[in-house]
């Protein structure tokens, strides 16, 4: 399967994915929970050429939940990202701190 981030971007012409409720819009528009329960479909991620930036809380409100849920190599090996080497940077540097936080929320769930 195809997720074409053209489909979310606000506005139509933008060349920047930004904001986490911007990302969570896209989670729930692409229905990434119901995809994260497939184990075996790998999710090909296109971002549009034009894009200049996709900042880290876009891209931690739309796949945080999914690398918590997948691990790193889970996730990469679930979702593919054909990106520019601009956009691979943050994606390394989101599935870093989607696992970092998720080490928080435990501890934090832990000891109340």
């Amino acid at each position: 399967m195809t997720l074409d981030l053209n489909e979310v971007r606000q506005p139509r012409d933008s060349r920047f994915l930004s904001g986490r409720p911007s990302g969570e819009l896209a989670r729930r528009h692409f229905n990434l929970d119901r995809l994260d329960t497939d184990k075996v479909e790998i999710n090909d991620v296109q971002i549009p050429e034009d894009v200049y930036a996709m900042n880290l809380s876009f891209f931690l409100g739309m796949f945080g939940p999914s690398i918590r849920k997948w691990g790193k190599d889970g996730f990469r090996e679930h979702y593919t990202f054909p990106a520019k080497d601009v956009h691979r940077r943050i994606i390394e540097e989101g599935i870093s701190r989607a696992v970092a936080e998720g080490t928080i929320f435990e501890a934090v769930a832990k000891h109340g």
